[in-house]
């Protein structure tokens, strides 16, 4: 066996005095062949995170804690052998990448492992090249770690870990924060590596999608114990199990649960799949004029003509023209970019990682200045003008929450931005409340949110922001970290504020939840923006979406694919799709 755990059990030391240890692993017992590729799922704080750790001698070694059981690792004790004789045999990219990675060039950071094999000069070289042209960085080599977008610095960490090679990869949420054409580059390379090279590929995913495509099995993790284990289509066909876990479900996968009369017994997990079992039962032809809305096809929309479908005299939020800017490296992030976004409107924001989008995020709330352009807020110039005073209209989320937390506990930290906008006494207590109590912080608030799991600390960040009540919420990437429940709470609230009058800006590259909940979707490429429509008209330009590295959702690409049928096209959500069958 590559990796064997019986009954590992592991408790963090108390986060207070006082306190009693943190229990996240209860008896876990798997068994992963050499050379199988498999994906553990599981909601936040199920203990995903803390088995990386462990399988690669990090934990408790480096993060304190009582650990019992068997863990082997290529015949290795991980609960005995040092991190740096164990890293032969296991490789780790960390769920946030900026935790590991440290050289001053990304040429440097892939050569540094291979440097700690004694390899000849000239092959690191060639083993540097291959990896980064895997990840789609190739370029990029003088450029420092820390210069690069959050998307970038992920693609790196991978890079750094296919360039050695290790018996077993282990990648701790190798998604997350890249953008689509990425996400399947790098689906290619893992499974490239596992039928060229045998590799044992252990990733640790809530990127449903991805794992039905690439994994040969599915391990389910909830409350510190395996919940579920098997091939993605008998894990996937548990859709409600899966619900009340908080795990993602793939699109098909939940479209054959909705119709059980049509899919009879089967789940699909492809859009494909999908449409070779649907096509047969589309019979009578039906006009896809009569259920489709009435959307253009095949085209481009420019933001100076559309400007998302709103009219002129609507007020607006922001005012972004003609904006340019260009990082100390001489890296152009913004150039020459004009965006419009009505008041009240409920902006997705898309595109590549480094195209832009975060560079002009930081530009709404005085973070970074333009060069060249001017940025308005609801009117006014941003030029001039304090980050403190433009907080009281932009609530921004940054993709980081680490970079955004910093107070001693939850409650102080969600507090922090109320007092900085003079709301005091019964009032900021009753905010701080309410914004605990939706995101469902109350039971840490106590807590140091430093302390905190990943998706937890981006919990806090959001309900810092909720209480200040903003009238324009940017969030860059604020999904990323969430399972199922959380990102289903994050967007019914933000929801609820757009219906309430508030825009939205929405940074994302899930472009499932840009189709079913923005009612205008801007893609930015190269600092330009390059399409602005509705997403329906959006994701109806197939061949320019490709261009930008971004495909439509998978229930899209099924109405697509059933659309000579005369079903309507495009369906953005499983509930427009049963809708429409």
């Amino acid at each position: 066996m590559s990796v064997r755990l019986d009954d590992l059990r592991f408790s963090y030391p108390p986060i207070t005095a006082g306190a009693r240890p943190s229990e996240v692993l209860r008896g876990v017992s798997l068994d992963v062949p050499a050379g199988q590729s498999i994906a553990i799922m599981g909601p936040n704080s199920s203990g995903k995170t803390t088995l990386a750790l462990i399988l690669a001698g990090l934990a408790p070694a480096m993060t304190g804690g009582a650990l019992a059981g068997s863990v082997l690792v290529n015949g290795l004790d991980a609960t005995t052998t040092p991190a740096a004789t164990l890293s032969a045999s296991i490789g780790l990219v960390f769920q946030e990448p900026e935790r590991q990675l440290f050289n001053m060039t990304v040429a440097e950071e892939v050569a540094f492992g291979l440097e700690g094999q004694a390899l000849a000069p000239r092959e690191i070289g060639q083993h540097v090249a291959w990896a980064l042209a895997q990840v789609g960085m190739t370029g990029l080599e003088e450029r420092a770690p820390w210069q690069l977008s959050g998307g970038q610095q992920k693609r790196l960490a991978i890079a750094t870990l296919l360039a050695i090679r290790p018996p077993v990869l282990l990648l701790d949420e190798p998604m997350a924060g890249l953008d689509p054409g990425a996400r399947r580059e790098i689906a290619a390379v893992l499974g490239d590596l596992h039928r060229t090279a045998g590799a044992t590929i252990i990733v640790l995913e809530k990127d449903a999608e991805f794992v039905a495509r690439w994994a040969e099995r599915v391990v389910i993790l909830a409350d510190g114990q395996i919940a579920l284990d098997g091939s993605p289509t008998d894990v996937f066909a548990k859709v409600e199990r899966l619900h009340s876990l908080g795990v993602a479900v793939p699109q098909m996968a939940e479209l054959a649960a909705r119709l059980p009369d049509a899919a009879g017994s089967a789940t699909f997990l492809t859009a494909r799949q999908a449409a070779a079992r649907l096509t047969s039962q589309l019979a009578v032809p039906v006009a896809a004029a009569a259920v489709a809305k009435e959307i253009p096809a095949n085209r481009s929309f420019e933001h100076a003509t559309l400007q998302g479908g709103v009219a002129d005299a609507t007020p607006s939020a922001i005012d972004v023209r003609n904006v340019t800017f260009c990082y100390e490296d001489g890296t152009r992030a913004l150039d020459d970019l004009s965006l419009l976004v009505p008041d009240g409107q409920f902006l997705a924001v898309v595109g590549r990682n480094g195209g832009g989008k975060s560079t002009l995020a930081r530009h709404l709330n005085g973070l970074l200045r333009p060069q060249n352009g001017e940025v308005a807020i609801r009117g006014k110039p941003a030029a001039g003008r304090r980050v403190g005073d433009l907080a009281k209209e932009i609530g921004y989320v940054f993709q980081n929450p680490d970079h955004q937390i910093f107070a001693t506990s939850v409650r102080e930290e969600v507090a922090y931005g109320l007092r900085n906008l003079g709301v005091t006494g019964e009032e900021a207590s009753r905010r701080v409340d309410e914004a605990l109590a939706v995101f469902g912080l109350a039971d840490v608030a106590g807590t140091p949110p430093a302390v905190l799991g990943y998706g937890l600390r981006r919990l806090v960040t959001l309900a810092s922001v909720w209480a200040m009540q903003p009238p324009i919420w940017v969030l860059d990437e604020s999904t990323t970290g969430l399972d199922a429940r959380y990102t289903a709470t994050l967007m019914d609230r933000l929801r609820s504020l757009h219906a309430g009058g508030r825009t939205i800006l929405f940074i994302t590259h899930d472009l499932r939840l840009a189709a079913e909940f923005a009612e205008r979707m801007v893609v930015i490429d190269r600092g330009q923006v390059t399409l602005d429509g509705p997403p329906a008209a959006v994701f109806s330009d197939n061949d320019a979406l490709q261009g930008f590295g971004l495909r439509p959702p998978p229930i899209t690409r099924l109405s697509a694919l059933l659309a000579p049928s005369g079903f309507a096209h495009p369906t953005l959500s499983v509930d427009q799709f049963v809708d429409a069958w």
